[in-house]
């Protein structure tokens, strides 16, 4: 009789630490509740799932003098920490997914809950959402050392399994020189919008192209002048666009790129 051993993992790869993302709603508490505006939390040297369960004893005279516990509650939350990073534009300009959680941080009753969403950048099957009570500590206690920060997100009920977010669909439109009238169509996973002026705004193509149902609304990203050329950022699983010039005067190629 052979016992069972576990085979050699010599050959197995191992998951990196790093392989997290993090974002957080910027929307969050504002006007614009309801509509998700997600940016990365940059700067991070930790992140740390973890769950706290509550355990009741649920043994009885008839369990031989032996213990059991059952779960009966379960809390998801994130611990993060890293350093305080940004941008040198105009004087230091911190990181906003940073910022966001620590105005979160530093407020009570509803305006301490933040909205973020995590997931594993490798193959491991791990992605979720939820909305967190947050509390944010500063580090600067050392002389020669860097300015960090640790925030920890403790869950409010239950958090949501979601689909890993995929990076947008970047495109370039560019209508045809010498277009003085008329309109084109944008066709985006087989659905076109209606005509869009040859002269149209930014804002205006993103309203046309958000009122599909293959984009959504608050979906795309659009800038550009008037008349275009229009880049174009829109959701991951996109996958083809395409446009039409025929109703523009005079008739013409829009290239999508």
């Amino acid at each position: 009789m052979t016992t069972l051993q576990a085979p050699n993992s010599a050959g197995m790869a191992t998951a990196l630490a790093r392989d997290y993302a993090v974002q957080v709603d910027i929307n969050y508490g504002t006007a614009q509740s309801g509509t998700p505006e997600w940016v990365f939390v940059m700067g991070l040297n930790k992140v740390s799932p973890s769950n706290d369960i509550t355990l009741q004893d649920d043994g009885d005279i008839h369990s031989n003098g032996r213990k059991s516990q059952i779960a009966t509650a379960i809390g998801e939350n994130l611990e993060i920490a890293g350093l305080r990073k940004g941008n040198l534009s105009a004087g230091f300009v911190a990181d906003p997914g940073q910022e966001k959680l620590r105005s979160h941080g530093e407020d009570i009753g509803a305006a301490n809950t933040a909205h973020v969403r995590y997931w594993r950048t490798d193959g491991i099957d791990e992605a979720k959402e939820g909305y967190f009570a947050a509390s944010w500590v500063s580090a600067a206690d050392d002389k020669e050392g860097l300015y960090g920060f640790t925030c920890t997100l403790t869950g409010k009920g239950q958090h949501k399994k979601i689909a890993k977010p995929t990076a947008p669909t970047a495109k370039t439109i560019t209508l045809p020189s010498g277009s003085t009238g008329g309109t084109f169509t944008v066709t985006v996973d087989g659905q076109s919008t209606p005509g869009i002026a040859y002269n149209a705004t930014a804002a205006a193509v993103k309203t046309a192209l958000e009122a599909m149902t293959t984009i959504g609304a608050g979906k795309a990203e659009v800038t550009g002048s008037t008349g275009g050329p229009y880049t174009v950022n829109l959701p991951g699983t996109v996958s083809t666009v395409t446009a039409s010039g025929t109703s523009l005067t005079p008739s013409g190629t829009v290239a999508v790129a």
